[in-house]
């Protein structure tokens, strides 16, 4: 798996992967709560797939915040 980049919202480094209900995964940061687009999988293969194209999305920037004016 992917390194996943330290928030580029807060710049904390406590980012990690999370599954929803087996059918999504996405990355969220545990202090701001800024996250990916979910990525939807069928199977465990591309369940890996998924995970690797949501932290790609993290290391990139690509996050959704709430922050003052959104």
């Amino acid at each position: 798996m992917m390194e996943l980049l330290p928030c580029r919202v807060c710049h904390e480094d406590c980012a990690y992967v999370e599954t929803e209900g087996d059918w999504c995964v996405y990355v969220t940061c545990g202090n701001c709560g800024s996250q990916t687009a979910f990525c939807a999988y069928n199977n465990e293969k591309e369940k890996e797939e998924a995970e690797e194209k949501a932290i790609m999305l993290w290391n990139m920037g690509k996050v959704i915040a709430e922050r003052r004016g959104e």
